[in-house]
């Protein structure tokens, strides 16, 4: 799959070696965050195994650490101060409800990953989002007319191929397992049983 998502991305004729190096580290953070939750959810003796509780944990420490983050790099204050959306009440309440949206859909989907998470595991919520990035570039190629060279239909036919194949593995050993869960009860007694 990785090969796959390479090759439909290859060809960008806007490289930043910088940029690349900022999503590198971002995907090696993202995936040990999901691992770490995963570790949450899946111990019951720590007790935040249910998602809901695992957010009420995690949101406090997530605002503060991205409230701060926004302080230091974005200055937001200045930024609202000349800013036309938040010029007049209308705007501002037009705004606030856009954002009121965006966190709505933003909670969704995280409750959404959390009981992935809880009742698979952090593989299955990456082939997840690699399925969903073909969606993504899909979407480019259908609304804005982004063109995709043979070498890029390669990577999304190889991607696609590697999904498939994820989902095939998956549920044939879940099959196995469930083949295997049901022991045989002997229809007779064993000699040491009748002594």
């Amino acid at each position: 799959m990785v090969a796959g998502v390479i090759l439909t991305v290859e060809g960008e004729t806007k490289f930043d070696t910088l940029g690349f190096l900022l999503v590198l580290v971002a995907a090696v953070v993202s995936g040990l965050r999901w691992n770490l939750t995963q570790l949450l959810l899946q111990q019951d003796q720590l007790g935040i195994n249910n998602p809901i509780a695992t957010l009420y944990y995690l949101s406090p420490v997530m605002f503060i650490t991205m409230f701060s983050l926004s302080i230091v790099f974005e200055n937001p204050v200045e930024q609202f101060k000349h800013s036309k959306h938040f010029d007049s009440v209308f705007h501002i309440l037009e705004s606030f409800g856009l954002m009121a949206i965006g966190g709505i859909l933003a909670f969704a989907m995280t409750l959404a990953e959390l009981y992935l998470i809880k009742n698979t595991n952090t593989v299955t919520l990456s082939v997840a989002g690699i399925s969903k990035e073909i969606v993504i570039i899909g979407l480019s190629v259908l609304i804005y007319g982004d063109v995709l060279t043979p070498k890029n239909l390669l990577g999304l036919f190889v991607s696609i191929i590697g999904i498939i194949s994820y989902n095939y593995y998956k549920l044939s050993k879940e099959r196995h397992v469930e083949k295997n869960q049901y022991q045989m009860i002997p229809m007779h007694l064993s000699k040491k049983l009748e002594d």
